[in-house]
């Protein structure tokens, strides 16, 4: 299943298939970085790592009683909160493909077994025939 990424794509990110991670960090009172990580293919020129900074949004407290710089409050960019949610979304999917990809190993493994198994059954047959 593949993730819608409209907040990604409009931050630039051109191949989420590829993030295999991703970092937040609140850098100032007022800034966010996020760093996502990448896994590319081998001899690519793209970075293994991006990094994005977003403004956070003043709000003035409520009540008067606050003067100053005590009466502002930030608040996240709306921007990185959507981009952090289809971020936790493709994270989600890739594990989801992993742990399939797992049971797969372990199917075959176990069909692997049997085949050896019945192979060897009836080459005892046959040279009990003889």
């Amino acid at each position: 299943m593949k993730t819608k990424t409209p907040s990604l794509t409009e931050m630039g990110v051109l191949n989420p298939e590829q993030i295999i991670g991703y970092v937040t960090v609140h850098v100032a009172e007022d800034m966010d970085v996020l760093k996502i990580n990448y896994r590319r293919p081998k001899n690519s020129f793209l970075p293994k790592r991006r990094r994005y900074e977003f403004k956070r949004i003043s709000k003035p407290m409520p009540g008067s009683e606050l003067r100053g710089e005590q009466a502002i409050r930030y608040e996240i960019s709306p921007i990185l909160a959507r981009a952090i949610s289809e971020l936790d979304a493709i994270l989600a999917d890739n594990k989801q493909t992993s742990a399939t990809k797992q049971s797969l190993q372990q199917e075959l493994t176990a069909l692997n077994a049997e085949v050896a198994e019945r192979i060897a059954h009836l080459t005892k047959m046959i040279e009990t025939l003889d």
